[in-house]
């Protein structure tokens, strides 16, 4: 049985800790709070560009879109992580490393990987990979995520897709449900949807007047909605760390204080237990005075 120095060390720590896991979780909740609501604002003004892309695409059959071509055969792959700087955040950066692994895994020997590890956790588990490129941890994307930061690098990544350097671009990522929920997805980047595609996403028919043609519209539209989309998994990455790290500071915040509870009992018994022993020792030496 622990003693009562024990026990209060031990009730002090779990107390410390407490302090600093129910601080934790308050900032991630103020953080998650104005994620959702960029993540809301933006993913709204994506859908709209979404809308009037696809109905250009749908709507011209001979539309060119070189970021939207296939290759035949695939040797060069460019994928992209996004996990986050620190821990405290549950299986939030240990899904996106396993789930990266996997896809490693499923290319052949023969395909050059280039990894862009977005976030210190994914970049430190496969910096010492000798098969593949790994690049990161790009810092002025995941500390402060901002529009002008992120198009620079997906302008990077279509200008070595469009040259050949790149046959596929992916990404894995931690997609935003609830704050419970943030399930791992992959989706790639590059190549663009093809038409047949662009024509299910969009059905409705709009005349729209367009100066001076539907192609060079097009042309213009086809590199943003690859940095948007670049950048809206950026947003959702970020939105479900907050996410993640709130309710896995919930869940510590009360595990200690039930540990703290259980230990106050035990403490409390240990400590009436000395008494009674003290007070045991008193009569027993009284009695044996007055024998």
């Amino acid at each position: 049985m622990a003693s009562l120095k024990e026990l209060r060390g031990r009730i002090n720590s779990v107390s410390a800790t407490l302090k600093i896991t129910d601080v934790t979780r308050m900032i991630s909740g103020a953080k998650l709070h104005k994620a959702q609501e960029t993540l809301s604002v933006f993913t709204a003004y994506k859908r709209r560009i979404n809308s009037v892309y696809y109905e250009f695409v749908a709507s011209n059959a001979e539309a060119h879109i070189p970021a939207a071509e296939s290759r035949k055969q695939i040797k060069s792959v460019a994928l992209i992580a996004f996990s986050s700087n620190s821990g405290l955040c549950g299986a939030f950066n240990s899904n996106i490393i396993k789930r990266t692994s996997e896809i490693i895994s499923a290319y052949s020997p023969d395909v050059k990987i280039t990894l862009h590890a977005i976030g210190k956790k994914v970049y430190e588990a496969f910096a010492g990979n000798k098969s593949l490129t790994v690049n990161g941890p790009y810092p002025e994307l995941h500390d402060l995520p901002m529009y002008s930061s992120s198009a620079k690098l997906s302008a990077l990544l279509s200008e070595s897709f469009l040259k050949g350097e790149v046959d596929e671009v992916r990404m894995i990522f931690n997609k935003f449900k609830n704050i419970l929920v943030q399930n791992t997805t992959e989706e790639t980047l590059l190549p663009m949807p093809a038409k047949e595609a662009a024509g299910k996403e969009q059905k409705s028919k709009i005349d729209y007047i367009v100066e001076p043609c539907k192609q060079d519209l097009i042309s213009y539209l086809a590199p943003q909605m690859i940095q948007l989309a670049f950048f809206e998994k950026l947003l959702q990455s970020a939105t479900a760390e907050h996410a993640a790290r709130s309710a896995a500071m919930q869940a510590a915040t009360e595990n200690a204080k039930d540990l703290i509870h259980e230990l106050s009992l035990e403490y409390n018994k240990v400590r009436q237990a000395s008494i009674t022993g003290e007070i045991l020792d008193i009569v027993g030496g009284a009695e044996a005075l007055k024998g």
